[in-house]
């Protein structure tokens, strides 16, 4: 009996995750974001502190510019643009770059102060489910916790407050 060659009957699960990000258009998006990491190292200071890429469409490069004044001094260096960004990404040689000023300026995350991350709210929710199940007898915690947990979630005040009503009076 003959054995099927699985290299010719399926498509490799790359070529498959390829076109599938493709046809959503993720790759694009993808694309753009690999730009905005790099973006400072491409072009420099002057440069990437006034700019970044802000959208990747089918035949253009959409730049971001800090004002008016900016967008002109760019188009000045369209060339000298051109011919780094060509080196660093070659995917992108024959794609035109547009300048657009934008208000309110803010570029990608990656280049500004993150801010410390907020504690999650059911990082306090399953707190406070622990300190109500603490109170119950061990064999009742793991359940008691994970119905208080429940209650919390689903926005049910417990009996140490005041109940909320069902419906609203006429």
């Amino acid at each position: 009996m003959d054995t099927p060659d699985n290299r010719s009957t399926f498509a490799s699960m790359e070529s498959v995750a390829r076109k599938v990000a493709t046809s959503l258009g993720w790759e694009r998006e993808a694309r753009l974001i690999a730009l905005n990491r790099e973006w400072k190292e491409i072009f420099g200071d002057p440069i990437a502190r006034v700019s970044y890429p802000s959208a990747l469409l089918d035949k253009e490069l959409v730049v971001a510019c800090a004002s008016p004044l900016w967008k002109r001094e760019l188009t000045f260096l369209l060339p000298e643009i051109r011919l780094k960004l060509q080196k660093a990404c070659p995917a992108l040689s024959g794609i035109s770059i547009v300048f657009r000023a934008v208000r309110p300026f803010s570029p990608p995350l990656s280049d500004r102060k993150r801010s410390p991350p907020s504690p999650l709210p059911i990082d306090a929710l399953w707190s406070r489910a622990e300190e109500i199940a603490s109170r119950l007898p061990p064999p009742l915690r793991e359940r008691g916790r994970a119905f208080v947990l429940q209650q919390l979630l689903k926005g049910q005040l417990l009996s140490d407050s005041k109940p909320r009503p069902l419906h609203s009076p006429p």
